[in-house]
């Protein structure tokens, strides 16, 4: 604990002596592993014989995460006001000049620029500002900024992949299916086991089993339903970011993005309260999935920004 504690005040000391994006993520690390150490420590003060075994307490640390987790998008996702759109553009310029800017990063901020409301002459500055940012980048740019390049690149290849958007299918169609076979073979093992009498000759499930032990039949009839009712849900987005998958990649993205975080929030919960340390390895999947989805979506997002800024140079030309 008092490790963890160390590791948060100088993620605090980075966070308020240096500037940049860079020092913000050293900075996002470090707290982050200091706020783990600290947690880490949630069984010994929620139990009276400070049991740090405490069986529910990874389930517990977990929900904590997830409820930051959406307390961050939540300010993520609120609307910005033009001022807000302008502070973020300028700041934006700053990261340019420290050489930590990428394409992808100035793309997204002139899409912002360009569905603000912000207008005059400061916001037209800003817009000029950050298009001789993008030329910059492209004649100076740093390590950083090439690294991006690459992913920017490798994006482009797998797109024009012609088997791209099949793999997408495949992958994302398949998990949806097979958590929804699990279920199903969970509940008729359920089910097997409550009346063996209406479902002869057949076996019950381990995960049944292990839920149904010590005669814990409604908690573990609950547990089936809340997984079941995951999984129903998780199938429905990953059905419908196949449907849009043809006409806007972007929102398919979104969905399958969706489709991710509803295992990630709700199904991991359960997993965790029942194997504790073993989902580990389903939550790392479902991370390097989310990892993706969001390397694509930032892709699709910065492209939309860039498209928006050569669709109205032919129009400034002709002004």
């Amino acid at each position: 604990m008092l490790w963890g504690g160390l590791l948060m005040l100088v993620a605090l000391v980075l966070l308020l002596a240096v500037i940049g994006k860079r020092t913000k993520r050293v900075a996002a690390v470090l707290g982050g592993a200091g706020f783990g150490l600290f947690v880490d420590e949630l069984g010994k003060f929620i139990t009276a014989d400070n049991n740090y075994f405490f069986q529910p307490t990874i389930a517990l640390i977990y929900s904590l995460l997830v409820v930051l987790f959406l307390a961050f998008r939540a300010i993520e996702r609120r609307s910005l006001s033009p001022e807000e759109d302008l502070a973020n553009a300028a700041d934006m310029l700053r990261e340019v000049v420290m050489g930590g800017a990428t394409e992808a990063e100035i793309g997204r901020t002139l899409g912002l620029l360009y569905d603000s409301k912000a207008k005059g002459p400061l916001a037209d500055g800003l817009r000029e500002a950050i298009r001789g940012a993008a030329r910059a980048v492209e004649c100076q740019p740093s390590r950083f900024a090439r690294a991006a390049a690459r992913a920017w690149r490798l994006y482009d290849d797998l797109i024009a992949w012609r088997w791209f958007q099949r793999a997408i299918l495949v992958l994302f169609v398949g998990q949806a299916l097979l958590g929804v076979m699990l279920v199903a073979v969970l509940l008729l093992g359920l089910a097997a086991m409550s009346a063996p009498g209406v479902l002869p000759g057949l076996a019950l499930t381990d995960a049944g089993a292990m839920m149904l032990e010590a005669g814990d039949a409604p908690n573990g009839l609950a547990a089936a339903v809340a997984s079941t009712a995951v999984s129903v849900l998780s199938f429905i987005c990953v059905m419908l970011g196949v449907a849009r998958l043809r006409s806007s990649r972007l929102s398919a993205y979104r969905w399958f993005e969706r489709s991710v975080l509803v295992s990630v929030f709700f199904g991991q919960v359960l997993l965790f309260w029942e194997d504790q340390l073993a989902a580990v390895v389903q939550l790392t999947w479902n991370l390097i999935v989310l990892a993706a989805l969001r390397y694509a979506i930032r892709q699709e997002e910065a492209r939309k920004g860039l498209a928006s800024l050569q669709s109205l140079q032919p129009l400034q030309s002709v002004q």
